[in-house]
């Protein structure tokens, strides 16, 4: 490799590279060795492809370009012989200088660019790889064997990306084997994790710059306090961490489990759940001589001093530049665990939804967000009965902890201007105070997020930005942190200023908050007419797999209506959610109470999917409104749903059978 030896700051005595960009027009290959073209090479764990920005001086007399870069060619970057980079150029910007940005993917990108429906039986994950990629003219590399068969899987109107995520988390949930798709010289290759290990060190005093390590104790809860039985009267359990407690002091959950009634069981589940919540969170963060070979799926050993980072991890974003003098450096974010992109299996539900007599009732469809949770202090949430008011006034409601994740970020909850929207508003700053600057913060959001066509992180960076990242970033491939840096830079260039907003505002919020920013569409009845004499309807679709009566020594409260694969389960009649919580024993459950013709009815839908219940308590949903999917959650031994109705509240149950045709 064509190279020659300096002296970075770190003290690390490492070879400059020599960088080489070579752009192809039909069979011409142009070489461009410009000496103040910068590189930027980026990828994911989580995402398709990898990225790679170039930006070079396009003209030698300052009038016209030395090279007209197209759409849609191939580009490669070379470190010497050895290839770093190849792919597509997605898009481009020159100026009336002659400076011009490229922006370009490996062919991995296009998996996120078809869709289509498909069907597989008995198919394994690197079986439905190797269709797809041929079906659709895919260069493949090398694809390992996934070893589990898929019994089946239905898939409508999904990218190829989608499709193959889908297959590999099936593949994960039955083997426990882990895959990622990488693209190598044009060829896409799937490689399993045990295939990327490597004994890379980045230590300080050698080829360590700099590293950052944050742990918090927000989310912490050093014992857990439970009752359970009967309210008036419940039994009691305890279990306390006494090294967590001492160390991060006295935070306690607390839970009241209705359906357990022995003392003995209550403190097992008290002390199981302990080690799920005893733990701060942890973030670590390096930059480094950079490693060609040291890329988002690989593991590394690393050994830092101060912030005492050590030991293995592995690389979940790096993102590896190139500067116009050859220094190479990287920027890596690093994980304990293998933290791959996951879609669980979820066909599309039906456009209709049936009633029991077999009539259609209309339907309105709704784009919304997956649950989460901010991880947020009291000093927030208690702000969030306001920011769901104005949330569901914009229409946007199912967004409200995304909203008070960034309230987190943006005052903490300490500050009067608690969204910091005061200049959204064409205001000084901090002139809106508490309930104004919700509004219009909230206001704000419900705008960039219809301009960013419900891309969650786009609209999140807009609105530290200003709207006009939206159309920037759409124009590149949407939102990501190259495009952010080069906004940013863009338009701090413009002001003349040192800097323009946080570019990591995308990160920065998302640290407050646990779930998918995934958005969903869900179809719902438009109306609450009730379709039988009785006023239910079938929560869902499957076999009656045990009836109302004793069962092993105890009375059973319900129905067990059992279906393989992926089961909307729906609302038995209109009402009101009167409890929305993970149950011992009942796993994800949600109780729902009706008025129907006068008369007080309480409905249970239990061991439902992890993470699919839809509704909080005092939400309103009407008759045939999707609430979760059948899971196995809960003291379960397979999936179904446990269905109960009863007389009045809850304790007082009466067979379905008597209301429901099954």
């Amino acid at each position: 490799m064509a190279t020659k030896k300096v002296i970075v700051n770190s003290g690390y005595d490492t070879d400059r590279t020599n960088l080489s960009v070579i752009y192809y027009e039909g069979s011409k290959a142009i070489f461009m060795n410009d000496a103040n073209m910068g590189v930027s090479i980026s990828g994911d764990l989580a995402q398709a492809s990898r990225k790679c920005d170039v930006t070079i001086m396009n003209t030698k007399d300052g009038e016209t370009r030395e090279v007209a870069f197209k759409l849609g060619r191939r580009i490669r970057i070379l470190s010497g012989g050895t290839e770093l980079f190849q792919g597509i150029i997605f898009g481009y910007e020159i100026d009336d200088k002659g400076q011009q940005s490229i922006t370009a993917y490996d062919a991995n990108h296009y998996l996120t660019k078809v869709s289509d429906s498909y069907r597989f039986d008995n198919k394994k994950a690197s079986d439905i790889v190797k269709y797809l990629c041929k079906r659709f003219g895919v260069k493949m590399g090398k694809i390992s064997d996934t070893g589990y068969i898929i019994p089946k899987l239905i898939i409508r109107d999904k990218t190829l990306w989608d499709v193959i995520v889908i297959a590999l988390t099936e593949t994960r949930k039955k083997n426990n084997r882990q895959f990622s798709l990488q693209s190598k010289g044009g060829y896409l290759h799937l490689v399993e994790r045990k295939e990327q290990l490597t004994r890379m060190y980045i230590e300080d005093g050698a080829n360590l710059i700099g590293a950052t390590y944050s742990s918090n104790i927000d989310d912490v809860k050093t014992q857990v306090s439970l009752t359970g039985g009967d309210e008036d009267k419940p039994i009691k359990a305890f279990a306390v961490d006494k090294n967590a407690k001492n160390v991060y002091g006295t935070m306690q959950h607390y839970e009241h489990v209705s359906e357990i009634t022995d003392q003995k069981k209550l403190l097992a589940l008290a002390k199981s759940m302990l080690p799920k919540i005893n733990k701060p969170e942890q973030e670590f963060n390096l930059e480094a001589i950079g490693i060609e070979n040291v890329i988002s799926g690989t593991s590394i050993l690393v050994r830092e001093s101060m912030t005492q980072i050590s030991g293995a991890f592995y690389v979940i974003t790096d993102t590896h530049n190139f500067g116009p003098d050859g220094h190479h450096t990287m920027s890596l974010t690093l994980s304990r665990t293998f933290d791959v992109a996951e879609e669980d299996y979820d066909p599309p539900e039906e456009k209709k939804a049936e009633s029991t007599d077999g009539s259609s009732s209309g339907s309105t469809t709704t784009t919304t967000i997956k649950g989460g949770r901010a991880k947020v202090p009291q000093t927030v949430r208690k702000w969030e009965p306001m920011v769901r008011k104005y949330a569901r006034a914009y229409g946007i409601e199912s967004y409200t902890e995304i909203l008070l994740a960034f309230m987190m970020q943006e005052s903490g909850g300490r500050y009067p201007d608690l969204m910091q929207s005061s200049e959204s508003a064409g205001l000084g700053r901090n002139v809106l105070r508490y309930e104004a600057s919700i509004k219009q913060g909230v206001k704000y959001f419900a705008n960039t997020l219809k301009k960013a066509k419900g891309e969650i992180k786009l609209a999140l960076q807009a609105y530290n930005f200003g709207e006009g990242f939206i159309p920037y970033a759409l124009a590149r491939g949407g939102y990501s942190m190259a495009n952010a840096k080069a906004f940013s830079a863009m338009m701090a260039k413009k002001h003349g200023w040192r800097r323009y907003g946080d570019v990591n505002y995308v990160p920065h919020v998302l640290r407050y908050y646990e779930g998918s920013t995934t958005t969903v569409t869900t179809t719902t009845s438009s109306s609450s007419k009730v379709t039988n004499s009785t006023g239910f309807i079938r929560p869902c679709e499957g076999v009656v797999t045990s009836e109302m009566k004793q069962r092993w020594g105890r009375a059973h409260e319900g129905l067990d209506i059992a279906k393989a694969g992926t089961v909307p389960i729906r609302a038995a009649a209109s009402g009101t959610v009167s409890k929305s919580y993970v149950s011992a024993s009942y796993g994800e459950v949600i109780f729902i109470v009706h008025n129907i013709n006068g008369k007080t009815y309480e409905t249970v839908y239990g061991h439902m999917r992890k993470g699919s219940r839809r509704f909080k308590v005092g939400d309103k949903v009407d008759q045939g409104t999707q609430i979760g999917l059948m899971g196995n959650t809960g003291r379960s031994t397979g999936q179904h749903l446990h269905f109960e109705i009863h007389n009045g509240r809850w304790k007082n149950p009466v067979n379905p059978r008597n209301f429901i045709k099954f």
